[in-house]
């Protein structure tokens, strides 16, 4: 089964890119999912929904702790209309055929977050969501990878 992440890059990024597992560039999440089906399968899914909901600004809003003792800083985004849409569609575009890993955070409990890493945003930064990409969550099988399959950008 393959483990794939669909993602708002905070700056753009190219098809193909590879980063380790703890190099994450700077995103949002749209949502987490394993399905048996062939990333080009799930690539076509979301070919007629993603382009047609890019291109919209949100705003970062106070930092938070997330994960397990509360260990993990993330700077929440302010709520925004566009992006749960685009939450919602990118999960009605895969169907009941995959598997959500955390679906307690999906719909009405999805909280937009942008995680800390070397860089981080602060409350207040304005953001601009010109971007959705796939994720590999295990490219070749190594869990200690993450390479970026496919982009999409506004219609």
């Amino acid at each position: 089964m393959g483990a794939y992440v669909l993602v708002a890059f905070v700056l753009p990024v190219q098809a193909g890119l590879v980063f380790p597992r703890s190099g994450w560039p700077l995103h949002i999440t749209l949502v987490r999912f394993d399905t048996r089906e062939t990333a080009d399968v799930v690539r076509s899914r979301f070919d007629g929904v993603l382009p047609a909901r890019l291109g919209f600004g949100l705003r970062i809003g106070p930092d938070a702790q997330f994960g397990r003792n509360a260990s993990v800083p993330v700077s929440l985004v302010e709520p925004e209309p566009a992006l749960h849409r685009l939450h919602i569609d990118a999960l009605e575009a895969l169907g009941p055929q995959v598997h959500l890993p955390g679906a307690q955070h999906n719909r009405s409990n999805y909280r937009p977050h942008v995680t800390h890493a070397a860089t981080r945003l602060f409350p207040g930064d304005q953001v601009s969501i010109r971007q959705a990409a796939l994720v590999d969550m295990r490219p070749d099988n190594d869990p200690r990878l993450r390479q970026v399959l496919a982009v999409w950008e506004p219609a």
